[in-house]
C-alpha cells in the first residue's frame, strides 16, 4: 500500500460516513447533534498473559526507539526542557479508555500495555485486510462498535483479531509484516513524540475545551517536526486518528479530535515535506507521497466536526455486531462459493436515490426457498431475510433498531445479483444493490 492509498482510504471512509443515514427518509438528509459514546470499564479487555507478552516483546523496542532514536533528535532547547523525559511502560491498562496514551508529571510518557496491544492488533488487521484485498474500513467499523457497545458487545470480550477474522500469525506473511511494521511503527513514533510535545510545552489537563484543542495542535506539530528529523514518514497517522475517533467525546476527551486538529497536522506535514524526503532514494517521489497524505487530510478535515459524520459513526457502532463481522468475512482457503442462486459470499455496490455509491460485502445463506444474510455497506451491517421465487428474492431488511424496509434482488448470468431497495413497505425508491459472487 502506498502513501497515496493510505490517504485515499481516509478520505473514502470519512466521505462515506458523511453520507450516512441521518433520518428514516433518506441517508444524510438531516443534521443531528453530536453524541458521546457511553462510558465503559475496560479493565480486563485483554487477558493478563497477552499483556505479559506485550511487556516482554514490544516494550523493549519501544523503549529503545524512545531513548536511542527520538530523544537524540531533540534540539538543545528541547533537550534542556525535557531532561527528565522518560518512557513509562509500567501501566498495564487504562480502565476508562482502551486507546489512551498520555503525558504525566515528572517527565513521563505513559503507554499502557493494553493500549499498545490494541493499536498493534488494529494495525495488523489493516495490513492483513489490505494484502487480502478486503476493505480496511472493517477495522474502523470495529472501533465504532467497541466505542458504542463496549468491550463485550455480544456478551464476551470482542478482541480485534478474532472478531475481524485475522490470523494470530498474520505477520508471518512477509508482505503483511512489511506493511504492518510501517503502520505500527509510524503510529507509535507519532504517539511518543506527541506526548513528548505535551511535556515540552508543559501542557495541563485541567483546561477548557478551546485551550485543550490548542494544546493538541501544538503537540501534533511537535510530533510531525520530530518525525521529520528522524526520517519517519507519518503514513499511519491518519489511520490512528480514525482508530481513536469513535472513542473521543468533546467535553470529556483528553485528546480531542477536531477538524482544526486534522488540518493543523496536514499543514505541519506539508511544512516538513522536504525534510521527510531528504534522505530517501527518490526525494521527489517521497515529497509527492507526503503531499498526497497531507492533501487528503486537508480535504477531510472539514468533515470531522460534521454532526452527520458523528451520527453516522454512532449508527455504525450501534448496528455492528460480532456475528455481523463473522458473516461478512471472505471465504477462507479451500472454500468454494456456493453455486445455487442467493447463497454464498458476494461483493458489489450499494447506491441510494441521491447518487451515493458505496462498496458492499454480502453473505447469504439459503435453506430451501428461505434466505437469510447480511451485507456491510460501510456504515454497519444490514440484516436481511426473504423468500426465493424462481430467479427473484423478495426480502426485508433492517439496520440497527431504527431503519428498515424491503427490497428485491434478481439472479442473473453467473449468479450476479441486481435489484432495488426501499423504506418501510416499499421494495424500491431507496436505491439499488448490485453484487457478484466472490
Amino acid at each position: 500500500m502506498t502513501a497515496v492509498r493510505f490517504a485515499g482510504a481516509l478520505a473514502s471512509l470519512l466521505l462515506a460516513m458523511a453520507t450516512g443515514t441521518a433520518s428514516a427518509q433518506s441517508p444524510g438528509t438531516a443534521s443531528v447533534q453530536s453524541q458521546c459514546p457511553p462510558s465503559f470499564d475496560w479493565s480486563g479487555f485483554y487477558p493478563p498473559e497477552v499483556l505479559d507478552r506485550v511487556a516482554q516483546r514490544s516494550a523493549p523496542g519501544l523503549r529503545a526507539n524512545f531513548d536511542e532514536v527520538l530523544l537524540p533528535r531533540l534540539t538543545d532547547r528541547e533537550r534542556g526542557a525535557l531532561r527528565d523525559a522518560r518512557l513509562d511502560l509500567g501501566q498495564r491498562e487504562y480502565k476508562d479508555h482502551p486507546l489512551n496514551f498520555y503525558a504525566a508529571r515528572g517527565g513521563l510518557v505513559v503507554l499502557p500495555l493494553s493500549s499498545i496491544r490494541l493499536v498493534s492488533d488494529l494495525s495488523l488487521a489493516l495490513a492483513w485486510l489490505n494484502r487480502h484485498r478486503l476493505p480496511e474500513k472493517r477495522v474502523f467499523d470495529y472501533a465504532a462498535m467497541l466505542a458504542w457497545r463496549g468491550p463485550t458487545p455480544d456478551g464476551a470480550r470482542a478482541l480485534p483479531l478474532s472478531v475481524l477474522g485475522v490470523p494470530e500469525d498474520a505477520d508471518s506473511d512477509p508482505a503483511v509484516e512489511n506493511l504492518y511494521q510501517k503502520i505500527l511503527g509510524s503510529i507509535m513514533v507519532f504517539v511518543m513524540a506527541h506526548e513528548t510535545g505535551h511535556l515540552f510545552y508543559d501542557h495541563r489537563a485541567d483546561v477548557d475545551a478551546a485551550r485543550s484543542r490548542l494544546q493538541e495542535g501544538e503537540a501534533d506539530a511537535f510530533a510531525v517536526d520530530l518525525m521529520a528529523r528522524i526520517g519517519a514518514a507519518p503514513v499511519g497517522v491518519s489511520f490512528y486518528f480514525l482508530m481513536a475517533a469513535p472513542f473521543e467525546c468533546p467535553g470529556r476527551s483528553t485528546h480531542p479530535l477536531s477538524g482544526e486538529r486534522v488540518a493543523r497536522t496536514a499543514r505541519a506535514i506539508i511544512d516538513n515535506a522536504a525534510v521527510f524526503a531528504r534522505d530517501k532514494p527518490d526525494p521527489a517521489r517521497e515529497r509527492q507521497l507526503i503531499g498526497a497524505i497531507a492533501g487528503k487530510l486537508q480535504e477531510v478535515s472539514a468533515l470531522v466536526d460534521d454532526p452527520d459524520v458523528r451520527e453516522a459513526t454512532r449508527q455504525v457502532g450501534q448496528s455492528s455486531s460480532v456475528a455481523g463481522f463473522a458473516a461478512s468475512a471472505s471465504p477462507g482457503p479451500g472454500q468454494a462459493v456456493a453455486r445455487q442462486a442467493f447463497d454464498g459470499s458476494y461483493s458489489g455496490q450499494w447506491a441510494d436515490a441521491k447518487g451515493t455509491v458505496l462498496e458492499i460485502g454480502m453473505v447469504l445463506k439459503r435453506e430451501g426457498q428461505v434466505v437469510r444474510g447480511t451485507y456491510d455497506f460501510g456504515l454497519g451491517t444490514v440484516e436481511l431475510d426473504g423468500t426465493v421465487d424462481g430467479d427473484r428474492l423478495d426480502y426485508s431488511w433492517r439496520w440497527g433498531s431504527e431503519y428498515f424496509g424491503r427490497g428485491r434482488l434478481v439472479s442473473g448470468a453467473g449468479g450476479a445479483l441486481e435489484g432495488t431497495w426501499g423504506y418501510t413497505r416499499s421494495i424500491e425508491g431507496g436505491g439499488t444493490l448490485t453484487a457478484s459472487p466472490r
